[in-house]
């Protein structure tokens, strides 16, 4: 008998110890915890906000890169777009002239294209080294896609992918398809007021508008009557909810901001043109709002497909004008873990 109870100890002995080493992990083993940090970095000497939110910091980081310039998306983003820290590591940069990096420092230096993707090329070193990636994630929206898309130009190796939100191509152009769409839809209403007004935008006097950004915001007046910019008009009272019930946005002023940082890169964004990237060595997807006349989707289109990539996808959303990631924010949280991630 006594034969018998020692071997049958011992094996109950390795059981519990083999379980012991299991519920244990090892040292360098470390368990996933959440990402949640909002603090100022310091990129090409300018302190910068940036709010880094995940349910895992094993997640992929995704570098968001706003629109503008000059109008942060934080807000929004927390508002609209939390889903996506389930997936990914969400990382909200506001860029020197925008968001609290302006409140911070309403008056920074060295406003341009250049600079900014400096910035941003820093951003992704340290994103990287933070979370022990190889590569992260990159998305521009709007005046952030013509940001990224040098990002993903110039430094290929860092990102897995770069995910184009409302293209920016060339501002132009843009503006000339806008104003072909907008005369049909004048014409049709026969909305002389709007007809006079797109006549002039032709060839601007001074008194009417300055070329560049003061006779885009003339269009926009014309687009936004249209709905070429947000199709859905309800998202409106949603959309001023998220940007002024955040405490740490509630003395922010928005058109301070954008007028500031639109006036220092007003020339950097008109001589812009995205025709002259031919080619990305990595995956890009292009969101595309159905609806957009305001930076003309069909323009973005018509770029993809001359661009050469290793992967290219456009993702229509059939219920938005600009404002993609808020007009269709469930569809849009969900096309960035479907297809950009293949979950």
């Amino acid at each position: 008998m006594k034969k018998l109870i020692i071997p049958i100890l011992f094996l109950f002995l390795v059981a519990c110890e083999t379980q012991q080493v299991k519920q244990n992990p090892k040292p360098n083993q470390e368990l996933a915890k959440k990402a949640s940090e909002k603090s100022f970095i310091e990129l090409g000497g300018e302190k910068q906000y940036v709010e880094i939110t995940g349910e895992s910091d094993k997640n992929p980081v995704l570098l968001f890169i706003h629109g503008g310039p000059g109008w942060t998306q934080t807000p929004q983003l927390r508002y609209f777009n939390s889903d996506l820290t389930k997936d990914y590591i969400l990382v909200a940069w506001e860029q020197r002239g925008a968001g609290q990096s302006f409140m911070k420092n309403p008056e920074p230096k060295n406003m341009t294209l250049e600079q900014i993707v400096a910035d941003g090329h820093e951003l992704t070193g340290k994103l990287k080294e933070k979370f022990g990636q190889d590569k992260i994630y990159l998305a521009g929206y709007s005046w952030g896609s013509v940001v990224g898309l040098e990002l993903a130009k110039k430094y290929p190796e860092n990102y897995h992918a770069y995910i184009s939100i409302a293209q920016v191509v060339n501002m132009k152009r843009g503006m000339e398809i806008s104003q072909e769409w907008l005369k049909k839809k004048a014409e049709e209403k026969g909305d002389k007021e709007s007809l006079a007004m797109l006549e002039k935008l032709k060839n601007p006097t001074e008194d009417f508008c300055k070329e560049g950004m003061d006779c885009f915001m003339k269009q926009y007046e014309i687009i936004m009557k249209y709905g070429g910019a947000i199709k859905n008009v309800a998202i409106g009272k949603e959309l001023e909810k998220a940007q002024t019930e955040p405490e740490d946005y509630k003395n922010y002023d928005w058109m301070k901001a954008f007028e500031f940082s639109a006036g220092k890169l007003e020339k950097d964004m008109y001589s812009y043109d995205a025709r002259e990237v031919k080619e990305l060595k990595i995956p890009v997807y292009f969101f595309l709002g159905r609806h957009d006349w305001n930076v003309p989707a069909v323009l973005a289109e018509e770029y993809s497909k001359s661009l050469k990539a290793p992967k290219k996808e456009i993702v229509w959303f059939e219920n938005a004008g600009h404002g993609i990631t808020e007009e269709e924010a469930k569809n849009f949280n969900k096309a960035m873990v479907e297809k950009v991630l293949g979950k």
